[in-house]
């Protein structure tokens, strides 16, 4: 039971440094770069929207909503043709 705690222990704690090294390394680049902060600020904008664009494209529609317009669909297809009409 102990080693299962510890391993979630170092599991946290190794995603936990991944993050802040991201941060840390994102905060470092943004001051060693040669490019104005307009320049910068334009470039983080044009890469959110692409980046949120790409997200939207992959990003599959709810399936449960999906199933369940479907589902509907075909029980009213159903009704109509057995003659129960509402």
């Amino acid at each position: 039971m102990k080693n299962n705690q510890d391993n979630n222990l170092d599991s946290g704690m190794l995603l936990g440094g991944f993050i802040i090294g991201l941060i840390v390394g994102g905060i470092a680049a943004l001051f060693r770069t040669p490019r104005s902060g307009n320049d910068v600020r334009q470039q983080l904008v044009e890469s959110g929207d692409n980046l949120r664009g790409k997200i939207e494209s992959v990003i599959v529609s709810d399936p449960v909503a999906e199933s369940m317009a479907e589902g509907k669909a075909a029980a009213r297809r159903r009704r109509i043709e057995l003659g129960f009409n509402d």
